[in-house]
């Protein structure tokens, strides 16, 4: 047989080189299959193992026609591999949007074209011609001249080499090391082989018949499973800063010294009245949002919406102005929020106050009614005194929430003894009993004065919906370590499932609704406590509501 069979060492460096390539496709393949980037992984490396067969497969024949057909699959690899180095390079950093099927069908077109000049070339010379036997020590192989067809390719591969190239090097700027990492060996991964292939073509080495980039692929092999296995290159991979910015609801722009627009982020983009860069932006922001302070009302698309601009400036190592970063941020929300809060306000100061006057005349009317119609008096003035109690609640919860300073340290064990006390003088047809596992228990709740509101509710709730003629209130706090359980446990009826249903699901609607302000009181300040709040059946009889509050930490203790 003719060829380079009494050459191992080459072959075998083609066959190592293959076999890597191969077993990294495997398992990216198997593990990473159901992601874009590892699907173009897997694309990049079988078209090397293809190139690097196909050159191999080349060294055994002295026939020009066969090794044209050998080239040919050969060029499968050489002609898409970087094709889809190209594409993984803009899924990496994050420039989804440009890896579309147009844009690959676009970029497929070369390696078609390309294959198709190999197979034809004994016809038209356009990519090898002139080809010859020679030796290469004691071995037989072919040699060829090659064509402009050759060259035309070579730049339209090392150019999508160099353009993947670039993307990756800008994306590593500025971000965590790993990504860095990651960056750094991908890139050296191409270059390697990229360089070895250059040196190849135009100075034959290390001889004009025989392709090392091959070797160079063993490299390649052993850095890509490098970055795969100890940077987790496929399934942890850096966002893009424009894409973070894009998905901001805030709009920002920058400009250079001299105030002409350099970038913008999508929001702001649909603000500007002209988004060409180096536009000055004087003329291209309107309603005077180049500046700090003030609201801005602006029209858009989806509506009216308001901004409030504010300034930062950049500067360079040596202190000097380079530009600025003008930030709109986007208030509307907010806005709107503060009007329904103050409405809110206002509607419950009203209701207190009508109520209240309601619960003077009931008191003026119950000396006129006859004594066996005293009873609906009485009810009337519970139903609209417990209405004021819980306006009156809801305002000092709010009250603690906007002016606390930050999370309280108390003990639950404390805080339930007197809210025991104060609830028993309340009702005092209703029985309290107090279990304590732990002592002081102390816990980290958003405000003091919230937290006892909150246990006094659930008291409260457990004599005032209990239909018992002496209602069981039972009261515990565990200590758990760290956490503190806090039951309330009654013989009533239950908490209804209307009630329930909303505080599970975090919403109210016109069908499923509570009627009370205690129990969102409750979860409010539970959940802002970063505690937990569960319902669930006493037996025989009745409900148990926990609240599981995080321990304070030991030096607290």
């Amino acid at each position: 047989m003719h060829g380079v069979t009494g050459s191992n060492a080459i072959w075998m460096s083609h066959f190592v080189a293959a076999g890597l390539m191969v077993a990294l496709a495997l398992y990216v393949g198997r593990n990473h299959s159901e992601k874009q980037l590892g699907r173009l992984f897997v694309c990049m490396v079988v078209a090397v193992a293809v190139w690097v067969v196909g050159s191999m497969a080349r060294l055994f024949t002295l026939d020009p026609t066969t090794y044209v057909v050998l080239t040919a699959v050969k060029y499968l690899g050489v002609t898409t591999a970087p094709i889809w180095f190209v594409l993984f390079a803009l899924r990496y950093s994050g420039r989804d949007r440009w890896v579309t099927r147009r844009l690959v069908a676009l970029l497929l077109v070369g390696p078609a074209l390309t294959v198709l000049v190999v197979l034809t070339t004994e016809s038209h010379g356009l990519f090898y011609a002139e080809f010859a036997v020679a030796t290469v020590g004691e071995t037989a192989v072919l040699t060829r001249s090659r064509g402009p067809g050759f060259w035309l390719f070579a730049a339209f591969g090392w150019g999508l080499l160099a353009l993947g190239t670039g993307l990756l090097v800008l994306t590593a700027i500025g971000q965590p090391a790993i990504y860095q990492k990651q960056s750094f060996v991908i890139v050296l991964g191409v270059v390697v082989p990229w360089i070895v292939g250059i040196a190849y073509v135009f100075r034959g080495w290390p001889h004009p018949t025989v392709d090392p980039t091959p070797l160079g692929f063993a490299v390649t092999a052993v850095l890509f499973g490098v970055g795969i296995f100890t940077t987790r290159l496929i399934d942890v991979v850096p966002v893009a800063r424009s894409r973070l910015l894009d998905a901001l609801d805030d709009g920002v722009i920058v400009v250079d010294a001299d105030d002409r627009l350099l970038d913008a982020n999508a929001t702001a983009r649909r603000l500007l009245d002209d988004d060409t860069v180096g536009t000055e932006i004087a003329a291209a922001l309107p309603n005077d949002l180049d500046g700090d302070g003030g609201d801005h009302v602006v029209e858009t698309e989806t509506g009216r919406r308001v901004f409030r601009p504010r300034t930062i400036e950049l500067t360079d190592d040596l202190g000097r102005n380079t530009g600025r970063v003008i930030y709109l941020n986007d208030v509307t929300d907010l806005i709107e929020r503060e009007r329904r809060s103050v409405l809110q306000r206002v509607f419950r100061h009203n209701i207190r106050n009508d109520l209240n006057v309601t619960v003077g005349y009931l008191d003026l009317l119950e000396e006129r009614v006859r004594p066996e119609d005293r009873e609906y008096v009485d009810r009337a003035r519970e139903s609209a005194t417990r209405v004021v109690e819980l306006s009156e609640k809801a305002r000092q919860f709010e009250r603690a929430i906007d002016s606390r300073d930050g999370p309280a340290t108390v003990s639950a064990t404390t805080v339930v003894e007197r809210s025991v006390e104060d609830v028993r003088e309340e009702f005092p047809r209703a029985e309290f009993d107090l279990e304590v596992d732990g002592g002081a228990a102390p816990v980290t709740v958003v405000d003091e004065e919230s937290f006892r509101a909150a246990i006094e509710n659930l008291l409260e709730n457990a004599v005032i919906h209990n239909d018992a003629d002496r209602p069981s209130v039972t009261a515990r706090v565990v200590d758990e370590g760290d956490t503190v359980r806090i039951e309330v446990a009654d013989d009533g009826p239950g908490i209804p499932d209307r009630e329930l249903t909303p505080l599970e699901t975090n919403a109210e609607t016109p069908l499923e609704h509570g009627s009370g302000f205690g129990l969102w009181l409750v979860k409010w300040t539970v959940s802002l406590s970063s505690g937990e709040l569960s319902f669930a059946a006493n037996e025989p009889r009745g409900s148990v509501v926990t609240v599981r509050l995080p321990a304070a930490d030991a030096s607290s203790r």
